[in-house]
């Protein structure tokens, strides 16, 4: 069973936020959530990079769906992306950080401005 800390203002932990920040298909509404509500900055951290993944993927598969020959590879895309947030997902639950090497440089930034 996951720790409850302080620092948090909801009644997850920490880990268990951020790691619900990857699931697929309802991470990206979780995040907005968390990116909202909660102070740790952890979990925020997690939320922000969580959202910017989603975005990411999204536009890569709409830019490669505009042409035909590139719209094939629009599934390998979206099964890269699920496996990516599944390993997100479980590495966060077991309290590990992972940057992503592009997406943490443009979370730091975000967070920034909020």
């Amino acid at each position: 069973m996951a720790v409850k800390t302080n620092n948090s203002s909801t009644s997850l932990a920490p880990n268990v936020a951020s790691a619900l920040c990857y699931i697929p298909m309802i991470g990206w509404i979780a995040s907005i959530v968390l990116l909202l509500i909660e102070k740790n900055p952890s979990v925020k951290w997690n939320a922000a990079q969580s959202i910017l993944l989603s975005l990411v993927l999204w536009g890569v598969g709409l830019l490669l769906g505009l042409t035909i020959v590139l719209a094939l590879l629009v599934p390998l895309v979206m099964v890269a992306g699920l496996v990516l947030n599944l390993i997100l997902a479980v590495k966060t639950y077991q309290g590990a950080t992972i940057k992503l090497p592009v997406l943490s440089v443009w979370v730091d930034k975000v967070l920034k401005k909020v």
